[in-house]
């Protein structure tokens, strides 16, 4: 892949490029890190992808919405789903709002082994951050966030 070329200084690019592979490989240890600590619960890297979305969420949601986050195929989300339900992961409710369709819920009781697991990766994260100042921590989160943008718009 061709970088574009810059009339930034070579400092300016030493640190990009730097960025560019620190973020590369945050985003493969991630993935190795949700590969291995689903092994270690025993269950599929997107069953873990899947309890995660649903305890950030905090609330019910609907197949669609699991679906759509995790990016697979309605076949793949109703075995996804299906196996979540005879772990005990997750329960099917009925949508208040409309008859026709069901929400999906985690039972943070019996998902507590793989909760305990997210909350110390997210314990890990928030140790790194709290060094950083509030506007060196309003800068990650704004670089952040466009990357999430442009990530989701190329996928």
């Amino acid at each position: 892949m061709n970088e574009p070329r810059s009339s930034r200084s070579p400092e300016h690019e030493l640190l990009l490029k730097r960025i560019r592979r620190a973020l590369t490989e945050v985003v493969d240890a991630v993935a190795v890190i949700r590969g291995s600590t689903a092994r270690s619960q025993n269950v599929h890297p997107t069953d873990f992808a899947c309890i995660d979305y649903l305890q950030r969420v905090g609330q019910p949601v609907s197949p669609k919405q699991i679906i759509a986050h995790l990016n697979i195929s309605s076949g793949s989300g109703t075995a996804l789903l299906d196996r979540l339900e005879a772990a005990g992961y997750t329960r099917r409710l009925p949508n208040p709002d409309d008859r026709r369709s069901i929400l999906i819920e985690l039972d943070t009781e019996k998902a507590a082994e793989p909760l305990a697991r997210l909350r110390e990766i997210e314990q890990s994260y928030w140790a790194v951050t709290g060094s950083f100042s509030t506007g060196e921590l309003q800068s990650i989160a704004r670089f952040m966030e466009e990357m999430e943008n442009i990530a989701r718009k190329l996928s």
